[in-house]
């Protein structure tokens, strides 16, 4: 339990959920018909729930580990570097991504009942999106630059799963993608202007707490992953090198720093510059001499 508990929250809450919907139907216990999504249910009979379930359905065999695994490794990759642990700004990322998912759903119209891999293919987007430099090896024997990752799963789909199988996927591309260019491209390219939509609601913030006030970077730091671990995950920076030059997360002035030479006591970077700042020490007279 303690090992769970180390987990980003929204990592940790979505991928747990997913397990618990879909144990039961797999070993029979509950059917799948209450879970899918129907509109004309949620709109004559008020079952609300069937707006959230659809998204929460891994399907059963070895599928179901593979695309759990990408899943967990998408959110946790997010949610700890992008998004730097602010949840209820990731947990307001997921829903207006799932909100995209649904219209789409509704107006192409796809009749997709079950919407957990459309929601797949957005987390693995995004992550990629985020991530444009990392490599990310295909069964072992083919690696890509992350941004062409989820088009591979998307052939793969049209491959296994015949052209509406791989246009489900593509509704969650398309969602996460309208998301990326709101949160990130269209900023960059107009001051650093938000979008107020963007914001998470204040209930949002209150009830979730918005942890660590940490930018979110886009650039690969994280290790690559695909449908096994991959080499050549990313190193950190190191003190001293040149901003934007490794991966991994940025030192600053405020970051703990082990003191050269010392005893293993932390300090701040700046706190050892105010130190040695006022201060050349010479080599000292010896006793007795003049």
């Amino acid at each position: 339990m303690d090992e769970l508990k180390k987990l980003p929250p929204v990592t940790r809450t979505l991928v747990g959920l997913v397990f618990l919907v879909t144990l039961p139907i797999i070993l029979q216990l509950v059917s799948i018909y209450p879970i899918v999504f129907i509109p004309q249910r949620i709109t004559t009979k008020l079952e609300l729930w069937r707006l959230i379930t659809p998204f929460l359905y891994g399907g059963k065999g070895i599928p179901l580990i593979f695309d759990a695994f990408l899943l967990f490794r998408g959110l946790n990759d997010l949610e700890q570097s992008h998004f730097g642990r602010r949840t209820a700004e990731m947990t307001w990322a997921l829903i207006l991504i799932c909100g995209a998912i649904l219209v789409r759903t509704i107006n192409l119209p796809l009749h997709t009942p079950i919407l957990y891999h459309p929601l797949l293919l957005a987390v693995t987007h995004l992550w990629a999106q985020t991530n444009p430099t990392n490599q990310v090896s295909l069964f072992g024997l083919i690696n890509l630059k992350a941004p062409y990752f989820p088009f591979a799963l998307v052939l793969l789909d049209l491959i296994q799963g015949g052209p509406g199988y791989a246009l489900q996927a593509i509704t969650g591309i398309v969602a996460a993608h309208l998301y990326f260019f709101a949160a990130v491209i269209y900023p960059r390219q107009n001051a650093n202007s938000i979008l107020s939509f963007l914001t998470p609601p204040s209930f949002l913030i209150s009830t979730l707490g918005n942890g660590p006030t940490t930018a979110p970077t886009t650039t690969g730091g994280g290790g690559g992953w695909g449908f096994r671990p991959l080499v050549g995950r990313g190193g950190g920076q190191r003190l001293g090198a040149t901003p934007g030059s490794g991966g991994g997360v940025r030192s600053t002035s405020n970051t703990p720093v082990a003191q050269a030479g010392g005893s293993g006591g932390v300090g701040s970077s700046a706190t050892r510059q105010e130190s040695t700042a006022g201060h050349r020490w010479g080599r000292g007279n010896r006793l007795g001499e003049e």
